[in-house]
């Protein structure tokens, strides 16, 4: 097939892929947990640890995986993972079933992770249209939220009728996913023998505002990631009725759906005047969290939740524009180890000092903390990056790191 063809066309069923990788039973799953397998609130945030953990040692394996072996057949391999994993949810209400089911399903989310991106990169590359790499992902990102939000909307509903039914609709949303690659190929690429290469820490630490900026983009991103579990048992705290709680997260995809075909023009700020919006996006939610105010809340989560699903974009296309690598799945995937790396002690921390005080007062701890790195998150780029009229253009570091 005519790889303009096979580029086109890998475009065009994306959306798909990222219609049917969300997880539409998310608004539940600590909910679900807890009232099926015994979770307390300590559990929930061990087992979001656990998920990380398990992400963070298998995201540079399965990012080689998808350039030695093909994008496509990563993203596969990931879907079929990911519907064990909801399997195991509707089967096993003990917590080996449910680690066991965790497991896979962490595992399936890396074996996805930077594939499909890097399938669309190698795509552009093709059309010679490299430059529309954060426009394409920004808008096939707005379509496929249109559904999800009808789906995470929906969903969630069914839990009154049989608790397990969420995670059924989402392993049949698995396996919709799997159809959906098999319209999809590999592009040819020029890198045939790519070998297995971690990234060179030892340039990354000799490099200490790179280090810094790289630990402190961690935990924003982190702290972003972690909670969300710790949100929704928020909602059911403050009052909120557990079956409307996809509704937060419907209108969340609709609003992310509306900026998407806007959300590239952020691609053209100074970095710096980016990372306040993501800072000051982050800290609202958590200053929500801690008013209990439910309608707070739900309004912080669906602002902060529509911007969350693009803000990795940004920084994927700074990436990938800066290190032009073979090794783009790899290197995406090296990027989401650094908030895997905080993933697995954030929800400790923030499930431990929940349990010490209350919800709200541990969010509010949080909000505190936010304010704390900020300063830190935001002077580490004044070295890392050259004060031009060019956006997020890198000073005269290695291009060598991955």
């Amino acid at each position: 097939m005519n790889q303009l063809t096979v580029a086109d066309r890998n475009i065009k069923f994306y959306v798909f892929v990222k219609i049917f990788a969300k997880r539409v039973f998310l608004p539940l799953t600590a909910i679900y947990f807890i009232e099926t397998a015994g979770f307390t609130i300590r559990d929930i945030g061990i087992l979001s640890g656990y998920f990380s953990l398990v992400q963070l040692l298998a995201e540079i394996p399965t990012g080689y995986f998808a350039d030695k072996i093909g994008r496509v057949a990563s993203i596969r391999v990931g879907a079929i993972l990911a519907a064990i994993a909801t399997f195991f949810y509707v089967i096993f209400h003990f917590k080996t079933g449910i680690y066991a089911g965790v497991f896979f399903e962490a595992l399936g989310y890396s074996f996805m992770a930077g594939a499909g991106e890097a399938l669309i990169h190698d795509s552009l590359v093709v059309k010679k249209q490299v430059n529309q790499y954060t426009k394409i992902l920004s808008h096939t990102m707005s379509i496929s939220l249109i559904a999800n939000a009808i789906l995470i909307a929906l969903v969630p509903m069914t839990y009154p009728i049989y608790k397990g039914l969420p995670f059924i609709i989402g392993t049949i949303c698995y396996i919709a996913l799997f159809i959906a690659t098999l319209f999809m190929n590999d592009v040819t690429r020029s890198e045939s023998n790519v070998k297995l290469k971690m990234p060179d820490f030892r340039k990354i630490a000799g490099k200490r505002h790179l280090l810094l900026f790289g630990l402190t983009f961690g935990i924003v991103s982190a702290l972003y990631t972690s909670p969300n579990d710790i949100y929704n048992l928020a909602l059911r705290e403050y009052g909120f009725r557990i079956d409307l709680i996809g509704w937060v997260y419907g209108i969340a995809s609709i609003l992310g759906a509306a900026i998407g075909p806007f959300i590239h023009h952020l691609r053209n700020l100074r970095l710096s005047r980016y990372l306040i919006i993501d800072l000051t996006m982050l800290f609202a939610v958590y200053l929500a969290g801690f008013s209990q105010n439910p309608y707070f809340l739900s309004l912080a989560m669906i602002v902060g939740i529509s911007f969350w699903r693009y803000r990795r974009i940004i920084y994927q296309d700074y990436l990938l524009t800066i290190y032009p690598t073979q090794y783009k799945a790899t290197l995406i995937s090296g990027m989401n180890n650094l908030e895997e790396l905080n993933s697995v002690w954030l929800p400790l921390a923030i499930t431990y000092a929940i349990y010490r005080t209350s919800i709200s007062t541990g969010l509010g701890l949080v909000a505190i903390f936010i304010l704390t790195i900020a300063p830190i998150f935001f002077f580490s780029t004044r070295r890392f990056f050259r004060r031009d009229p060019l956006p997020l253009t890198l000073a005269k570091l290695p291009v060598s790191i991955v």
